[in-house]
């Protein structure tokens, strides 16, 4: 009966999370903070100076939003306007400054553009989940276990959006990806755990240990593997989904064995 407490704090953590995202829709009218690619605007890339900071950029365009990429050769600076903004105003400040701006990459999104991308994501993320749930009720045949499954796999998309919320980490396309791989790995450990659980003949102890050891191997050399993506910076593209990996497999270590491997057992129990 110990084990069941171990409840508590998948519970917390989703009511937790909610409450950050129903309290950010009040105050920003919106769920998510979302990228050029999916609002549209123009997206400005270029090599920063070493005399000029982050801030000096934000003073000078206050509507930009500022990000610095670091990697192992260059320090660039990627700035995103709004658009309705002028471009070559932009760019006009920007060459005061002291900017090279005649290297600078340039790319445009319209908002209507930006809005069909955000509505094929949310279909592609409804899509998959279906299929999933799907193949998952196809493989265990039983409606309890595999509701486990899914539902440790949208606890794990609901808080890992409400940390990057609360990380200002904005819903881009690659961040997208990101969240749809999480499912696949998600849907993986949770797989290989109720496979271990229902059909292992050892003692129901011992399977669940045995499922804890594989997993977390699984979820440690993937989370070290991302970690050095990330601090590396070898591009921003790859830098954004590596971090957004890293703190969805951090969230799934916490549902898959507080959450969906007490509820299996529980249910085993029975």
């Amino acid at each position: 009966m110990s084990y069941k407490w171990l409840l508590i704090i998948p519970i917390a953590v989703l009511i937790l999370s909610s409450a950050v995202l129903i309290y950010l829709y009040q105050e920003r009218g919106e769920w998510f903070l979302k990228s050029i690619e999916l609002r549209g605007g123009t997206v400005i890339t270029l090599e920063k100076p070493q005399s000029i900071t982050l801030q000096e950029i934000q003073s000078a365009l206050p509507e930009a939003s500022i990000r610095e990429i670091k990697s192992l050769t260059a320090s660039l600076v990627q700035i995103q306007v709004p658009p309705e903004e002028d471009r070559d105003a932009v760019l006009s400040k920007l060459a005061e400054m002291g900017f090279r701006t005649e290297k600078a990459r340039i790319e445009f999104i319209g908002p209507a553009l930006g809005e069909a991308f955000w509505q094929q994501t949310q279909y592609a993320i409804l899509i998959a989940l279906i299929f999933m749930a799907i193949i998952i009720f196809a493989i265990f045949r039983k409606p309890l276990p595999s509701f486990y499954v899914m539902l440790c796999a949208g606890s794990d998309i609901l808080v890992t959006l409400a940390v990057m919320q609360l990380l200002s980490i904005e819903l881009s396309l690659p961040a997208l990806a990101a969240l749809l791989m999480l499912l696949g790995y998600s849907i993986d450990t949770d797989i290989m755990l109720t496979t271990r659980v229902l059909k292992g003949e050892e003692d129901l102890g011992q399977r669940i240990k045995s499922a804890i050891k594989t997993g977390l191997t699984m979820s440690g050399t993937s989370l070290g593997a991302l970690l050095a993506i990330w601090l590396l910076s070898i591009s921003p593209i790859l830098s954004q989904i590596a971090l957004v990996l890293l703190i969805g497999l951090s969230v799934d270590i916490c549902f898959t064995w507080c959450q969906n491997a007490v509820l299996l057992r529980w249910w085993v129990e029975k």
